[in-house]
């Protein structure tokens, strides 16, 4: 083995080395922010940037300032990618940040707005996605309102 193979072996050494101080502080700096990593271990064979989710108990007063309920929870679903939540949850998160909810009707006013708008997905029966999660169901609602599939076009 060169000097050259030894530096290199050295430097690979030093980096792994590294890469493990750096996992534990960014685990123990996404614990005190109460930032859920959706890795759960680290694997190279896995998106090198991390899945990274917002609490529901860690939404900043204001975070949906100025926001209607649909554009707040759009932001909301945005940060837990692919992670549905359900009405109450929303609802909840709406009341952390602080956003102004009056009357004795708001579930029923927030389930409306979002069975509304064709961004928000009801899946499983009781949660809320965003709609491009679930290309495969959409597709099957267009065709059923099409009679027929895009690929018919061509």
């Amino acid at each position: 083995m060169d000097t050259s193979d030894k530096t290199a072996l050295g430097l690979l050494e030093q980096l792994r080395t590294e890469k493990v101080e750096l996992e534990m502080l960014i685990r123990g700096l996404e614990k005190r922010l109460g930032v859920v990593s959706g890795n759960g271990e680290s694997d190279v064979s896995q998106s090198n940037t991390p899945r990274v989710t917002v609490s529901l108990d860690s939404i900043p007063v204001g975070f949906f300032h100025n926001l209607s309920q649909a554009a707040a929870a759009e932001k909301l679903l945005r940060m837990n990618e692919g992670h549905p939540l359900t009405t109450n949850e929303i609802m909840e998160a709406f009341r952390k940040s602080g956003m102004e909810i009056t009357g004795k009707n708001s579930i029923t006013i927030l389930y409306t707005a979002l069975k509304r708008s064709p961004k928000f997905e009801r899946v499983a029966g009781k949660a809320w996605g965003m709609t491009e999660w679930y290309p495969e169901k959409r597709k099957k609602k267009d065709i059923a309102i099409d009679g027929s599939s895009e690929d018919d076009e061509s």
